[in-house]
């Protein structure tokens, strides 16, 4: 009986711990320089037929930091340094999910855009999202394609 009473607590006392903050130094800053002088980066939203069907793709990191808005600051644009940025992407659609870290020479002044294709959908396949990042002004890639691998964590 001691032995159960003494798994019971260990277990639950693991259960409760809560999550740590991210430390100062591992999160993303943004560039104090001049507007001119940096580049920007935005996610981007699709909505779906159905009214809570919405699939989005932003900025999970750049340069191995973490944005800390997240996928609710997917509209916002992000200012980035220019020059070669690795940036981890991330997509949510529904329960899916997925990241990519994808590589890209940011330009000065230039303005990007995650784009994404994928499968997820109310009653899709869901088996997967390719994510990049394209210039605004040409539309063409200013990324490769990121590969994710969907995570469905009801499953």
């Amino acid at each position: 009986m001691f032995r159960f009473l003494l798994f019971t607590i260990v277990f639950l006392s693991s259960c409760t711990t809560t999550p740590q903050p991210i430390p100062a130094e591992l999160q993303y800053i943004t560039p104090a320089e001049q507007e001119g002088s940096l580049a920007t980066l935005i996610g981007i939203k699709q909505k779906g037929v159905l009214p809570d069907d919405e699939r989005a793709a932003y900025v999970l990191a750049v340069d191995g930091k973490r944005v800390m808005s997240g996928q609710r600051g997917w509209n916002t644009a992000l200012p980035i340094q220019p020059g070669q940025r690795n940036v981890t992407v991330a997509f949510q659609g529904g329960s899916f999910h997925t990241q990519v870290d994808l590589q890209m020479q940011a330009v000065a002044g230039g303005n990007y855009q995650i784009q994404f294709s994928t499968d997820v959908q109310l009653f899709g396949a869901n088996t997967y999202c390719d994510l990049w990042i394209i210039d605004i002004a040409t539309q063409k890639p200013a990324s490769g394609i990121g590969c994710g691998n969907l995570v469905n964590p009801n499953e």
